[in-house]
C-alpha cells in the first residue's frame, strides 16, 4: 500500500533540491494498483536539470515503506515514445499542471495496427530469449515482459481502433463497444495485472499459456483492424462490387 503522505513529503524534498521542477508525475503500478504496489515511479520535468543522484537522495530522505525510482527530463529534452505511452497509460499529476505531459502526448499521434503487430513480434522475441535463458530470475522477467508485450499490443490496437492518442487503459476500455470491452478487460486483468505485475502466471505450462494468449491477442488485433476498415469503408460510401451472374 502506497502511503500518500509519504509521497507528498517526497515531492516536497524533490522541490527543495530542485526549485526549477515544473511537474512531478506518478506513473505505473502505484497508480493502477496502489493496494499491492511495492514501488513508485516518478517522472520529473524541470527547467534546469541537476545531478541525478541528488534527486534520489532527496526522495529517500523520507522513510517510506516503498521503493522509489525517478526519471528526470529537462523541458527541451525528448522522451522515448514507448516510455511516454507507458506513462500516459496510468499516471497522476502530483505537482504542477500536467500541461507539459499533455503537450508531449499531443505530439505522439494515434498509434497504428502495425505498431500493435510490432509489439506482438517483440513479445515473440522475448519468448525466444526466455527459452534460451537458464537463470531463473532472468527467465521470470523475460516471460513477464512477453505477456505484457501482448497486453501492450492490445492497447495499441484499441487506440488505433478508437483513433485516439489517449493511452490510459481505463479510458480506452470505457470507450470500446461492449464486445471489445469484455475482451480488452480480460487482457488487462490477466496479462498486465496478474501475469506481468503480480507474476502469477502458470509456471508449469508457460509455453502453452503464452501460445494461448498470443492467439487471443492476434485475434483481438485482427478483429479491431477488420472492424476499422469496414467502418471507414462505410464512411466513404464504399461498397463491395457485386459479382455478375
Amino acid at each position: 500500500m502506497i502511503d500518500k503522505r509519504a509521497l507528498e513529503g517526497i515531492c516536497e524534498n524533490l522541490i527543495k533540491y530542485d526549485p526549477n521542477i515544473v511537474e512531478i508525475i506518478e506513473f505505473g503500478s502505484s497508480v493502477y494498483s496502489p493496494e499491492s504496489a511495492k514501488d513508485v515511479d516518478l517522472l520529473i520535468f524541470t527547467k534546469d536539470k541537476k545531478p541525478y543522484e541528488g534527486y534520489l537522495d532527496a526522495a529517500y530522505e523520507i522513510d517510506a515503506s516503498f521503493n522509489i525510482d525517478v526519471l528526470v527530463f529537462q523541458l527541451d529534452e525528448k522522451m522515448r515514445e514507448e516510455l511516454l505511452r507507458g506513462v500516459m497509460g496510468a499516471h497522476e499529476v502530483l505537482h504542477g499542471s500536467g500541461e507539459m505531459l499533455l503537450r508531449l502526448a499531443k505530439d505522439l499521434g494515434d498509434p497504428t495496427f502495425d505498431d500493435a503487430k510490432s509489439s506482438i513480434k517483440v513479445s515473440k522475441g522475448l519468448m525466444e530469449l526466455y527459452r534460451a535463458e537458464e537463470d531463473p530470475t532472468t527467465r521470470d522477467r523475460l516471460i513477464r515482459e512477453a505477456f505484457d508485450g501482448l497486453f501492450h499490443a492490445a492497447r495499441l490496437a484499441s487506440m488505433a481502433y478508437l483513433s485516439t492518442e489517449v493511452a490510459r487503459w481505463g479510458v480506452i476500455k470505457a470507450q470500446l463497444p461492449h464486445s471489445h470491452k469484455l475482451s480488452f478487460d480480460n487482457l488487462i486483468k490477466t496479462l498486465h495485472i496478474k501475469y506481468f505485475y503480480n507474476g502469477e502466471y502458470p509456471r508449469d505450462r508457460v509455453e502453452g499459456e503464452f501460445k494461448r494468449w498470443l492467439k487471443l491477442t492476434e485475434e483481438y488485433v485482427d478483429t479491431l483492424e477488420s472492424d476499422t476498415r469496414m467502418r471507414r469503408g462505410h464512411a466513404t460510401g464504399y461498397r463491395t462490387p457485386q459479382r455478375q451472374l
